[in-house]
């Protein structure tokens, strides 16, 4: 008897921040194993809020493997939702990452979300450095 397997669930595409957008997805592993940006938010009145943006080279892998999940599970009241947009790769890895971080600080200048600033989970310097006597 040969395994069944479940129809894939039709890709739900739109467009927000001036891109294509796949998502809103419900479980990370809707995301794809390809070079782009991802949008983690939670449910809000209208629209999903965002609570952190992020480039990759492979946004699954990112997703799943992130260290900041665990603030997203806290702050998520509404349940988490991801979105990602998938950007081509350009002719050379330096280009793709460079288109990459132009669409993260453009939906940050935009949606201003909670995490995902470096700053954000750093020690203070103050803190690193010894205390001269």
């Amino acid at each position: 008897m040969a395994t069944k397997l479940a129809p894939h669930p039709q890709e739900r595409i739109f467009t927000r921040w001036n891109h294509t957008v796949s998502g809103w997805f419900a479980s990370p592993h809707e995301l794809e194993e390809k070079p782009g940006v991802f949008i983690i938010a939670t449910q809000g009145f209208q629209l999903p809020f965002v609570l952190d943006v992020s480039e990759s080279d492979n946004v699954k892998f990112s997703v799943l493997n992130n260290e900041r999940r665990t603030f997203w599970r806290r702050n998520a009241l509404g349940g988490i939702l991801y979105a990602a947009i998938y950007t081509q790769d350009a002719e050379s890895p330096f280009l793709s990452e460079f288109e990459r971080r132009n669409i993260e600080q453009h939906i940050r200048k935009m949606e201003q979300p909670v995490f995902g600033a470096d700053e954000l989970f750093a020690r203070p310097l103050s803190n690193l450095t010894p205390k001269l006597s």
